[in-house]
């Protein structure tokens, strides 16, 4: 691509990857996997992987990208310096393009409770009417329908659309500048009001004070997984946006403040969500619904729970819009080198594409859900399909290529472009890229597979 566009900047750098980490992952995965899987013995189970899987990985991606300086497709025939390498970031699209499909449609349904929590209907309702069953009624009213979800989620991709047709720079860099910082002082605000509540010493329990008898297989390999999915790895998001970074980057430094960010936004999730969990006797279990059927309720209850709910439904929409920004630019970028359109062009084209994939997902959660396969619709095969298949399957590859085809010594002399020379450290980080994580994502793919549910 000619006149090919860079980010002016380390914070913007930083800002965008991070962006791209930080989203539905963190704020509405991770405290329903929490949950589900302990609490602290899974945060530092998290928290491991996070250091010595993820972050290798991080900077891996970046790495990779900013040698090659193309698309995540053609990344990996130039990194394996064989075409058929290529398959791997093929893998890699194919999978954003079905996660976008369905990223759409949950950022549609926190668009339209952020949307009812503004007008108050969301908590319009008689005192003489079971609050559990009004919200539960709400969730069904709209995820049953075609029109509700497809119209909100059709805002939330046109929003992102905007921010990615102006370019890295004037778009995706300049947005990420604004709304990084945003995200972080809503979290700020509606933790501290967090503090106040009942419930707050009980839940730092339940996050910071381990029983490691509760660590099971099942429960291992959900924090793995769980590491995996929030840093956006084996997507090619990290690909991409590392094909922009100048050679003037230290890409390790880079790379630490990213998955800081990203495991700081993790926990904030944590410290926001269970103080109220635990103050008005929800379970911490309560999966994906928690945010749509139990936080309302406690909103409902709680002093000033209209204002707080207002600010939290903002907060997991810019999360939400940050990582779909990050999801198009990869499908964007692809579509402009391989079709030689312009970047406006592209971008339509992916949105017209991610719509109707997404109006798909819509129609399988709603006026179509009595279609299944093997008990699951359309959706839950997709997020099947791309967190236990797809994504683990190029983490995999992506350290292989890096490490055994590309080989370290490559991989450093990259690293060591605009950085210091590696330290024994990085050496050392570089050992577990090459035998570590590729036999330990296998044993977690395989276990997935064999049923232990993540």
């Amino acid at each position: 691509m000619k006149n090919r566009d860079t980010f002016s900047s380390k914070i913007g750098i930083v800002a965008a990857s991070a962006g791209s980490a930080i989203g539905l992952g963190n704020i509405w995965k991770f405290p329903y996997m929490a949950g589900k899987n302990g609490g602290s013995a899974f945060i530092i189970i998290y928290l491991i992987a996070i250091i010595l899987m993820g972050y290798p990985l991080v900077y891996t991606e970046f790495a990779m990208g900013r040698r090659a300086k193309t698309n995540a497709v053609d990344t990996f025939g130039i990194i394996g310096n064989k075409k058929t390498w290529n398959i791997v970031g093929f893998i890699a699209v194919l999978t954003v393009f079905l996660i976008s499909t369905f990223y759409m449609m949950i950022t549609g349904w926190v668009i339209y409770y952020f949307y009812h929590s503004l007008t108050g209907t969301l908590y319009n309702l008689s005192s003489a009417t079971d609050s559990v069953m009004h919200f539960k009624a709400i969730f069904s009213h709209m995820s049953s329908s075609m029109s509700i979800p497809l119209i909100f989620s059709m805002i939330a991709i046109y929003m992102t659309a905007l921010i990615n047709s102006m370019g890295i720079k004037e778009g995706v860099e300049k947005y990420s500048k604004i709304m990084m910082p945003v995200l972080f002082v809503l979290f700020i605000f509606l933790i501290g009001y967090s503090a106040t509540l009942p419930g707050f010493s009980k839940s730092m329990h339940f996050l910071f004070r381990p029983d490691f008898r509760l660590v099971t297989p099942q429960v291992i390999i959900g924090a793995i997984g769980q590491a995996f999915f929030s840093l956006s790895l084996g997507m090619g998001a990290l690909i991409t946006y590392g094909s922009y970074i100048a050679k003037t980057e230290n890409i390790r430094q880079i790379a630490r403040q990213v998955t800081l960010a990203d495991t700081i936004i993790a926990l904030f999730s944590g410290l926001l969500i269970f103080p109220a969990v635990f103050t008005y006797n929800l379970e911490p279990t309560a999966g994906p619904s928690l945010i749509f059927i139990s936080l309302p309720q406690v909103f409902l209850k709680m002093p000033g729970g209209r204002w707080f709910s207002l600010l939290f439904f903002l907060l997991v929409i810019v999360a939400a819009i940050t990582s779909m920004v990050s999801m198009l630019e990869i499908l964007i970028t692809y579509v402009i080198e391989k079709r030689n359109w312009s970047r406006k062009t592209s971008t339509w084209m992916v949105v017209i594409a991610t719509t109707l994939g997404g109006a798909v997902n819509i129609a399988g959660e709603g006026p179509l859900s009595y279609i299944t396969v093997g008990g699951r619709t359309i959706f839950s095969w997709l997020d099947y399909l791309t967190n236990n298949i797809t994504i683990p399957l190029v983490a995999v590859l992506t350290a292989i290529i890096a490490g055994w085809v590309w080989q370290t010594t490559r991989l450093n002399k990259e690293l060591e472009i605009g950085a210091a020379s590696s330290t024994k450290l990085d050496h050392y980080f570089n050992l577990l890229l090459k035998w570590v994580i590729p036999p330990v994502i296998v044993i977690l793919m395989i276990a997935l597979l064999l049923g232990a549910e993540s």
